[in-house]
Protein backbone atom coordinates (compact mmCIF):
# COMPACT_ATOMS: atom_id res chain seq x y z
CA UNK A 1 0.00 0.00 0.00
CA UNK A 2 1.02 3.54 -1.11
CA UNK A 3 1.14 6.04 1.76
CA UNK A 4 1.71 9.61 1.63
CA UNK A 5 5.08 11.30 2.79
CA UNK A 6 4.39 14.87 4.82
CA UNK A 7 6.47 18.04 5.99
CA UNK A 8 5.84 20.80 7.51
CA UNK A 9 7.64 24.01 5.63
CA UNK A 10 9.12 26.77 7.65
CA UNK A 11 8.47 30.18 6.28
CA UNK A 12 11.04 31.55 8.75
CA UNK A 13 14.27 29.26 8.40
CA UNK A 14 13.45 28.28 4.68
CA UNK A 15 13.56 25.07 5.59
CA UNK A 16 11.19 21.73 5.20
CA UNK A 17 11.17 20.03 8.71
CA UNK A 18 12.01 15.86 8.80
CA UNK A 19 8.94 13.66 6.79
CA UNK A 20 6.04 11.88 8.33
CA UNK A 21 4.26 8.94 6.82
CA UNK A 22 0.55 8.72 6.96
CA UNK A 23 -2.15 6.97 5.19
CA UNK A 24 -3.88 10.15 3.52
CA UNK A 25 -4.16 14.12 3.24
CA UNK A 26 -7.14 13.90 5.62
CA UNK A 27 -4.93 11.84 8.17
CA UNK A 28 -1.87 13.89 7.80
CA UNK A 29 -3.99 17.04 8.74
CA UNK A 30 -6.04 15.37 11.96
CA UNK A 31 -2.54 14.39 13.05
CA UNK A 32 -1.57 18.35 13.24
CA UNK A 33 -4.76 19.73 13.98
CA UNK A 34 -4.42 17.14 17.41
CA UNK A 35 -0.60 18.57 17.77
CA UNK A 36 -2.02 22.20 17.41
CA UNK A 37 -4.35 21.44 20.14
CA UNK A 38 -2.66 19.51 22.53
CA UNK A 39 0.67 21.61 22.50
CA UNK A 40 -0.54 25.10 22.47
CA UNK A 41 3.19 26.09 23.27
CA UNK A 42 4.23 24.46 20.24
CA UNK A 43 5.60 26.69 17.34
CA UNK A 44 2.78 25.84 15.30
CA UNK A 45 -0.15 26.77 17.57
CA UNK A 46 1.86 30.37 18.60
CA UNK A 47 3.13 31.36 14.82
CA UNK A 48 0.87 29.49 12.74
CA UNK A 49 1.46 31.63 9.79
CA UNK A 50 4.89 30.62 9.50
CA UNK A 51 4.05 27.24 8.72
CA UNK A 52 2.64 24.97 6.19
CA UNK A 53 1.82 21.47 5.93
CA UNK A 54 2.88 19.88 2.34
CA UNK A 55 2.89 16.76 0.34
CA UNK A 56 6.26 16.21 -0.91
CA UNK A 57 6.02 12.59 -2.36
CA UNK A 58 4.67 8.65 -1.25
CA UNK A 59 6.10 5.69 0.11
CA UNK A 60 5.30 1.89 -0.76
CA UNK A 61 5.47 -0.37 2.50
CA UNK A 62 5.57 -3.45 0.99
CA UNK A 63 8.84 -2.56 -1.28
CA UNK A 64 9.95 0.40 0.72
CA UNK A 65 10.60 2.90 -2.29
CA UNK A 66 9.79 6.42 -2.04
CA UNK A 67 8.98 8.53 -4.95
CA UNK A 68 9.50 11.96 -4.16
CA UNK A 69 7.52 14.83 -5.63
CA UNK A 70 8.13 18.65 -5.77
CA UNK A 71 6.14 20.02 -2.04
CA UNK A 72 2.54 20.95 -2.85
CA UNK A 73 1.23 23.11 -0.02
CA UNK A 74 -2.41 21.34 0.84
CA UNK A 75 -2.71 22.92 4.33
CA UNK A 76 -1.67 26.70 5.46
CA UNK A 77 -1.09 26.38 8.88
CA UNK A 78 -2.70 29.73 10.18
CA UNK A 79 -6.13 28.21 8.45
CA UNK A 80 -6.70 25.65 10.83
CA UNK A 81 -6.07 28.16 14.03
CA UNK A 82 -8.91 30.37 12.98
CA UNK A 83 -11.08 27.15 12.17
CA UNK A 84 -10.32 26.16 16.44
Amino acid sequence: MDKLLFSIYDDTTELYEPPFVDVNRGSALRRIQDLIKTHPDSMYAKFPEQFQLCVIGSWNEKVGDIISDKPIVFQELKDLSNKE
